[in-house]
């Protein structure tokens, strides 16, 4: 069986930095992050192929032609945001492009796919769904392939940016991406990523104390988060210490 062939794409790079501010670089926050997004997809059974790996500065029609050239079925343009409305007052959250031409189809299912699962991790820290959206950006009208292109918050927003550097919060943008686009494509999920803690309003704080060996899930893999505390898990708590 094929496997799919997803193009990842991390913004800028090189001697363009992308939007700079509050002590990030557009250009290695989204390469940190596709790489992790890349991991988490090759584990789930994808060829992934990247435009750029390292710092380098590669052209928007070149990262199209890459695409295109590798025979893509997907291509994914990760990026930071930046702007500020009349007040002068920064933007902040999440948003998906999709090519201003596209009507419907699949292009439109993967959009939903990526949106929904991304956007409930700045949902789940009090940051802004701020919609899926098209325009006729480069990358998305270059590409031969369903594209979409994501906008990882804003980097010149101080609460944005402090959320960017953690490690955490990046894991769980990472995750939930991949997550998306694995949904969207039919890929099969590891272990690991078929968990129930994804775009849980309380997952920070689950994903830390299973970190911290506080707590951990059940033997199928899930985590049950909504479900009741029973004596018998409150006598481990105690009995370990941890309340």
């Amino acid at each position: 069986m094929k496997k799919s062939i997803i193009e990842l794409d991390a913004g800028h790079g090189g001697k363009d930095p992308g939007t700079v501010g509050n002590g990030l670089q557009e250009k290695n926050v989204v390469l940190d992050l596709t790489l992790r997004v890349g991991k988490l997809l090759t584990a789930m059974g994808a060829d992934v192929r990247y435009t750029r790996t390292t710092d380098v500065f590669i052209d928007l029609s070149e990262r199209a032609r890459i695409a295109n050239q590798h025979n893509a079925d997907l291509f994914v343009s990760l990026h930071g945001n930046s702007g500020t409305n009349a007040q002068g007052v920064p933007g902040s959250g999440f948003e998906s492009y999709i090519h201003d031409s596209i009507k419907g189809g699949k292009t439109v299912s993967i959009q939903d796919a990526i949106h929904q699962k991304v956007a409930a991790v700045f949902l789940a820290e009090g940051l802004r769904d701020r919609g899926q959206k098209r325009r006729n950006f480069a990358v998305l009208r270059e590409t031969k392939m369903p594209a979409v292109l994501l906008e990882y918050g804003f980097i010149n927003n101080p609460v944005d940016a402090a959320f960017l550097k953690d490690q955490s919060f990046l894991d769980r943008l990472a995750r939930a991406t991949a997550n998306g686009i694995g949904e969207a494509l039919g890929l099969q999920q590891t272990e690991e990523d078929k968990d129930d803690i994804t775009g849980h309003w309380a997952e920070k704080e689950i994903r830390k104390v299973i970190a911290d060996g506080k707590m951990r899930g059940y033997p199928d893999g899930s985590f049950k988060p909504d479900a009741p505390l029973t004596r018998a898990e409150f006598a481990t708590l105690i009995a370990n210490g941890i309340i």
